[in-house]
């Protein structure tokens, strides 16, 4: 999880302990002024206007009534949100001040240091507050074309709202969790039953929902509404860009933390859709053998109760919501000198959701089908 204030308060409160305890105070102090990225802030004010007002519109009100990006002070009239986007740099970049105290704020080798956002965005539902990365605001908000907005910043932004509109805590970015295969059975075993509590996941999920809802009432309409594709083509488009820049940001969190791309155990790896039955509770046999039985080495495993979901997963549901909406419009509208391409982009979409989905659902069913293995009488059964 990293070893910040923000990150570790999250962890006491929420996923070490297991609770859904809302976070109660931001256990870091403001960003100084010094590491505020400016060149993003009217964007990032738009994007949150306007997935407050969506909420608003489904029903579900955020506590806040404006919000204001990498203020100089903090209001304290407790209904504004506070938004800041916070520049990277690592540890032998700054002073005792959060402050750069040279020319480079990046060192190749080197740890963030404790006033960087890791994890793409981060949310306080007490201190109505959002803190992103900068990296991330450019990753989640880059655009091929001027004049269109990225439905992927909206999906992160509204997924941090979701945390505040449910009074948790809450991280933008999927995990996988290591396990040590030379720790005794039992203790592996007792990782296996941790991370198949389903509280921690719960919670994320919610928020997952909340976005999703968001990005399903605004995708239709502009500064979201592609014209170049056909209206359903848009909202397809959509969630290729979601999928495109999530795994962007995947690849440029895992360098800034210098470490390689994390492959889990090939059991959670999907070679064929639909997975069969039967493969699939092989695979999580597979898994549980290997952990429960190897005395060596270590392997990665997308827990359940991690602080999120995998991104296969999440983006499985977001297809899933989408899908229907996208073909509740019509395939009408494209710009005529752009029909080929649109035609072309809207039968991979097609064939991407669908991609995202099976895979999503995959994986959910190894997790529950190793869930089912360790919490039973006998989790080795059949291990050679």
């Amino acid at each position: 999880m990293g070893a910040t204030g923000i990150r570790l308060t999250a962890c006491v409160l929420l996923t070490c302990t297991g609770l859904a305890a809302p976070l109660t105070a931001w256990a870091e102090p403001e960003p100084p002024q010094c590491r505020l990225e400016s060149g993003s802030s009217k964007l990032v004010e738009d994007t949150l206007t306007r997935a407050a007002a969506a909420f608003s519109r489904l029903g579900k009100p955020l506590p806040f009534d404006r919000v204001i990006v990498n203020p100089k002070s903090r209001m304290v009239d407790g209904k504004t949100l506070h938004a800041y986007i916070v520049s990277d740099a690592s540890s032998t970049s700054v002073g005792k001040n959060g402050c750069l105290q040279g020319s480079t704020a990046l060192v190749a080798g080197e740890a963030l240091d404790e006033v960087s956002v890791r994890g793409g965005c981060l949310a306080s539902s007490d201190g109505l507050e959002v803190r992103c990365s900068s990296s991330a605001v450019r990753v989640f908000g880059k655009m091929a074309r001027e004049g269109r907005a990225n439905p992927a910043l909206l999906y992160v932004l509204a997924h941090e709202l979701g945390h505040i509109r449910l009074g948790r805590a809450g991280e933008y970015q999927g995990r996988v969790e290591r396990l040590n295969l030379a720790a005794p059975a039992e203790a592996k075993l007792s990782a296996l039953k941790k991370t198949c509590d389903p509280a921690d996941a719960a919670a994320e999920e919610d928020a997952d929902k909340l976005a999703t809802e968001v990005l399903a009432a605004l995708l239709p309409q502009a500064p979201y509404r592609e014209t170049v594709f056909s209206e359903q083509g848009s909202v397809l488009w959509g969630m290729d860009q979601l999928n495109l820049a999530a795994n962007d940001w995947r690849k440029l969190a895992l360098e800034r933390e210098f470490i390689s791309q994390p492959k889990p155990h090939p059991s959670f790896l999907a070679t064929e859709f639909p997975t069969p039955s039967t493969k699939v509770q092989a695979n999580a046999k597979r898994f549980v053998c290997d952990v429960l039985t190897k005395k060596s080495g270590s392997v990665l495993y997308p827990g359940m109760s991690i602080s999120h979901p995998p991104l296969e997963e999440r983006m499985s549901k977001v297809a899933e919501a989408l899908r229907p909406i996208a073909a509740a419009h019509p395939k009408t509208g494209a710009q005529q000198e752009y029909r080929s391409i649109a035609v072309l982009q809207e039968q991979l979409s097609a064939i991407f959701s669908h991609i995202y989905r099976e895979n999503g659902v995959y994986l959910e069913a190894v997790q529950s089908a190793v869930c089912t293995r360790v919490n039973g009488d006998k989790p080795t059964a059949g291990c050679r």
